[in-house]
């Protein structure tokens, strides 16, 4: 039986290296493409500058906002076909932080595997940036694969 794989991507180059490493771990995985995005009223809370630039439009931001993380999504989707998996996306707004926004699908899902790429930080420098990928070790109950960048020649 294949496993059941929700990959965290934003489409950057480490996450769609991660997803082409499960194309070889996991052929013909199904891969649940997961792009989690952030609501314009949380960005707006933090800087709170941005509060009059903003104004009313708020939810016309997060519409784009949504939009845009469903392309990403599906452009993870399209690694993964190419990979070999069974690319289904998803779409999160994150309501608190990002490594509970995954774990919450992961359960939902009842994925066997949680992956993410990494930003090649290690040891305190890792746990001080906060990382996805040291968050998710840290507190999933289930199997997290945290797949680096191949070493440069």
């Amino acid at each position: 039986m294949a496993a059941t794989l929700l990959i965290c991507y934003e489409g950057s180059e480490r996450a769609g290296h991660a997803i082409a490493v499960c194309g070889e771990l996991f052929p013909g995985a199904k891969a649940h493409v997961l792009n989690v995005w952030e609501p314009m009223e949380r960005i707006v809370a933090r800087y709170a500058a941005l509060g009059p630039y903003v104004g009313d439009s708020i939810g016309q931001a997060d519409s784009e906002i949504s939009e845009e993380a469903d392309a990403v999504a599906a452009a993870g989707v399209a690694l993964a076909t190419e990979a070999g998996l069974d690319g289904i996306p998803h779409t999160v707004a994150v309501g608190t932080s990002v490594w509970e926004a995954v774990i919450a699908l992961a359960d939902e899902l009842e994925v066997d595997v949680i992956v993410t790429g990494t930003r090649s930080l290690h040891g305190v420098r890792e746990a001080l940036s906060n990382t996805l990928s040291h968050a998710l070790l840290q507190r999933s109950r289930r199997a997290v694969l945290a797949v680096p960048m191949p070493a440069e020649d």
